[in-house]
């Protein structure tokens, strides 16, 4: 996939710390642990419409032949690098990289980050984010008019990594499990995250705190 043309991103005064390089994160503060690899989730929602007025996420399938959670469905994204300017410049890479959307304002970070150890010991955090794309928040209003929005931006996929994508709600992710649903997540914790980002996304509700139980 070519590179995306060069566009306009905006990032919320509270995000402006994550505005460092890989290693800068990795390595830890005083409020913020240290880890050995960070992956970062892009969560999408289409604009709502007459037609389609519950908020809908973007989630991709893993390919058959991926090594871990083959056929599960995940939001967009993966493992940050060294390369890349800052964390929030992996989040815009990756979600070219795996959907084709340019991505051109960070909304929010999506709770305080999931973390989990794998690979030989190694201490993992996933930071999702809540994210604007130009093909969907950048469109004009007379092409906005004539787009069918059962499908509402043009997912391009790497078909070594996904397979399939939707535009799934809230009500048909209560039906899913990691082990049953019409779109199984890759883990539990990925799941509490999608319904955290539904929450935030929805202005109307505040999401719980955790149990202490």
């Amino acid at each position: 996939m070519s590179e995306p043309k060069p566009i306009s991103i905006h990032i919320p005064p509270d995000l402006k710390p994550l505005i460092v390089p890989l290693r800068k994160f990795l390595d830890g503060n005083q409020v913020r642990p240290k880890y050995d690899h960070l992956v970062v989730g892009a969560c999408i929602f289409a604009p709502s419409t007459p037609d389609h007025p519950n908020p809908r996420i973007l989630l991709v399938q893993r390919a058959a032949t991926e090594r871990t959670f083959p056929n599960l469905w995940e939001v967009p994204g993966g493992s940050a690098e060294y390369s890349d300017p800052s964390i929030l410049h992996s989040v815009a890479r990756e979600t070219f990289e795996e959907t084709g959307l340019r991505l051109t304002r960070v909304v929010r970070q999506v709770g305080d980050g999931i973390t989990f150890t794998a690979r030989k010991n190694k201490n993992w955090i996933k930071l999702l984010f809540e994210i604007e794309v130009a093909e969907l928040h950048g469109v004009a209003i007379e092409e906005a008019a004539e787009r069918d929005f059962s499908n509402p931006a043009p997912v391009i996929l790497n078909p070594e990594e996904h397979q399939n994508h939707a535009w799934v709600t809230e009500e048909e992710l209560s039906h899913c499990t990691v082990t049953s649903g019409p779109y199984p997540p890759t883990t539990e914790a990925q799941l509490q995250g999608l319904r955290q980002a539904f929450a935030l996304h929805d202005d109307r509700r505040e999401w719980p705190e955790p149990s202490e139980e």
